[in-house]
């Protein structure tokens, strides 16, 4: 057991200090470049965190378990929204880019109806799936048109040059693989070694599949937001979470039903899909009119994320 609660520490070191490297080499790409961090939450930082849905996800389908691949997606949403933006509202409220977080909700609500409308069949097959990369299409070129209002200088003088020279991207690309890794490697450790001390002491199962499992995935997003507002780059947070969250839908949710059709439970119709959209609601719906994160916006969003897992658990004790 020594052994097993040794590895835990570690997992929670290389998370950690992945995040630290993770963030630090994305603030200096934006700094670099000009790019608003709420762009680079939504583009880089987002495909990098998303990463661990996907391979779960995509493995659970080629395995069969495509009601896995679903709930994780789904699952993610309402943690990354829930636990980890509600988090970083309570510590930080802040203010936002509004064109860019209008345009990136506004993308984030159209995915979940189109979403729920495809699954009113109570399956996501492949057709529905192609639609759901059209949407990924969509989003792709939307985060493209962001970048030149950035008004990027890279060559616009001679001390630009200069400086663009100065920097070794290369040597900031390879910290920004090297942060993600330590945090999918630290991800694992964690989820892993933490089933088995929770089993140990003499943790329900259900407990730990609605909590140590339930956050396994969504590890990265959560600590990268932490890091974030503790370095006081907030908008890397917000962009990380919308950016994740329309990703879990139009490529983890699609690329796993274009291989198997995605049945839809009953439990997730009545409480997945409801929680989800809720917590969307509480995060865009006032930000787009106030332009601001709000502490309360946070309080509320991580007492709906409690709930849900309260109404999870005594559904699966029944």
């Amino acid at each position: 057991m020594i052994f097993i609660i040794g590895l835990f520490i570690i997992g929670f070191i290389l998370i950690t200090k992945g995040a630290d490297i993770f963030i630090d080499s994305t603030i200096s790409v934006g700094k670099k470049t000009n790019i608003p961090e709420i762009v680079l939450g939504a583009t880089i930082v987002s495909l990098a965190t998303t990463f661990p849905e996907l391979t779960v996800s995509l493995c659970a389908s080629i395995k069969g378990h495509t009601t896995m691949s679903l709930g994780n997606a789904i699952g993610s949403i309402i943690c990354n929204t829930g636990l980890a933006l509600g988090l970083v509202a309570i510590i930080r409220p802040f203010k936002v880019d509004k064109k860019v977080f209008n345009s990136k909700a506004t993308l984030l609500i159209i995915s979940i109806i189109i979403l729920i409308v495809l699954g009113l069949d109570k399956v996501i097959d492949r057709k529905d799936a192609m639609a759901l990369m059209g949407m990924l299409i969509i989003y792709m070129i939307n985060n493209y048109k962001s970048i030149p209002k950035t008004k990027m200088r890279l060559v616009s003088d001679a001390s630009a040059r200069k400086d663009v020279k100065s920097i070794n991207m290369l040597k900031i690309g390879f910290l920004f693989i090297v942060g993600i890794i330590m945090m999918i490697i630290g991800s694992r450790l964690l989820v892993d070694n933490g089933i088995i001390i929770a089993e140990y002491i003499g943790v329900p199962q259900g407990v730990i599949s609605l909590t140590v499992i339930a956050l396994g995935t969504s590890l990265p997003e959560l600590v990268s937001c932490l890091t974030a507002i503790k370095k006081k780059h907030n908008a890397i947070s917000v962009g990380n979470i919308l950016g994740a969250n329309i990703l879990n839908i139009v490529s983890v949710i699609s690329i796993s039903s274009f291989i198997n059709d995605t049945p839809i439970l009953k439990q997730t119709s009545i409480i997945d899909f409801p929680f989800m959209i809720v917590l969307v609601l509480i995060l865009t719906v006032p930000t787009i009119i106030k332009e601001k994160i709000y502490r309360l916006q946070g309080v509320l969003m991580l007492l709906t994320y409690l709930l849900y897992l309260f109404v999870i658990y005594f559904t699966y004790i029944k």
